[in-house]
């Protein structure tokens, strides 16, 4: 991945986000300073403290340490970011070659934007569904330990299906009352019948 120039406009922004970030070392000449990726590695501590082990960045001359600690970050640092840089990059950092480093550390603002605002999203997600969890937990727990509450309701229908146990048998009782009532009725028109076929045979 080679990366493109950048617009005055641009190195201006990273030249002032660079101004934010406490370094160990004082910025004199950017393309000097950063050749090393010491402070690259620095950078991205600053924001990400967790995927940079600072001793594996020492300070650097030759071009070889120069390049291990480069390819280092590569492997353990930007790999994580979603990117890595060419080789045709890290030469021209090391090199010194004009804009070369501005490059890379736009790059890598725009990576460490977005690696934290994934994180976020994470974190948020992560909390409401530890909340979502407790919640569960806690339902579940109030009815465990609550066993008075569940108690009242099996007695409240327990009361229920007893009144209405009740009230079937009285139905039934008064339905019987009904039936003999009906059957004593009955007798009596017969028996009154009866008087009065007798009289209007005497007759």
């Amino acid at each position: 991945m080679d990366l493109p120039p950048l617009s005055e406009l641009e190195l201006q922004n990273i030249y002032a986000w660079l101004d934010k970030i406490p370094l160990s070392r004082a910025k004199k000449n950017i393309q000097r300073d950063f050749a090393d990726g010491a402070m690259v590695a620095e950078v991205v501590y600053h924001y990400l403290p967790k995927l940079v082990e600072k001793h594996n960045y020492p300070q650097a001359h030759s071009i070889q340490q120069k390049q291990y600690n480069w390819s280092t970050l590569n492997l353990k640092v930007f790999k994580k970011l979603g990117f890595q840089l060419s080789k045709n990059d890290i030469d021209s950092v090391i090199a010194c070659s004009p804009e070369a480093v501005e490059r890379v550390l736009k790059f890598l603002q725009i990576k460490i934007e977005k690696y934290l605002e994934q994180q976020k999203e994470l974190e948020k997600k992560a909390i409401e569904q530890q909340k979502q969890q407790q919640y569960q937990q806690q339902q579940k727990q109030q009815v465990q330990e609550d066993p008075l509450q569940n108690q009242d309701l099996r007695l409240i229908l327990a009361e229920k299906n007893q009144a209405i146990t009740e009230l079937k048998e009285t139905v039934e009782i008064l339905q019987l009352k009904v039936k003999k009532l009906e059957q004593l009725l009955q007798i009596k028109d017969n028996k009154i019948q009866g008087l009065i076929n007798q009289l209007q045979g005497k007759q």
